[in-house]
């Protein structure tokens, strides 16, 4: 009897120490470069929080294949990337000394479609349709897909979270001139 439970110990040993004895990975967390502001003269925009339908979470996400997502438990997004993008809406579409009772007062809102890290092309891609209504009377002025994309050279997180800074830099300078055409003739 005591020499099955031997072993029994000698067989699971090995297949235990790989849990006791796994590599440490610490966790980065990386966020969006700091938004450099680009809201049209005199327009004053609130910006609501974006909806997330791109499945993408505070895991970072890879597309290794077509049909194939990996998750990265390591290296995660210091908020979702909806609430990232929003954030990043806030603060370049912030104008100082605006007021939301100007008869140039917007809400921005919309839906973030797509937050793609591709491995196989070397690109983030985001795609947003956001729309833009007229605070004082809620009409709709701009209802808009758009899309942009920027690539690295190194399958490393601090690459990807660089190349998804320069894709939401280039949504939102995208997104700046939708807004001045729209409101270009308010006075």
């Amino acid at each position: 009897m005591i020499r099955y439970t031997a072993i029994t110990l000698m067989l699971a040993i090995p297949l235990l120490g790989g849990c006791f004895f796994s590599t440490y990975h610490e966790t980065q967390n990386f966020d969006l470069a700091q938004a450099r502001p680009c809201c049209p003269e005199k327009v004053v925009i609130e910006v609501k929080d974006f909806e997330n339908l791109s499945g993408a979470g505070l895991k970072m996400r890879y597309r290794a294949e077509q049909y194939r997502i990996v998750i990265d438990s390591y290296n995660k997004w210091v908020q979702t990337p909806d609430v990232m993008i929003s954030r990043y809406f806030m603060a370049a579409f912030s104008q100082p000394g605006g007021s939301m009772l100007d008869e140039r007062s917007y809400i921005l809102s919309g839906t973030l479609n797509s937050f793609d890290i591709n491995l196989t092309t070397k690109t983030v891609l985001i795609q947003i349709t956001c729309q833009l209504k007229e605070r004082k009377t809620g009409s709709i002025k701009l209802r808009k897909e758009l899309s942009a994309s920027a690539s690295f050279q190194q399958d490393s997180p601090v690459e990807f979270a660089e190349a998804a800074s320069k894709a939401v830099h280039e949504l939102t300078e995208k997104l700046s001139a939708e807004i001045a055409a729209v409101t270009a003739g308010k006075n």
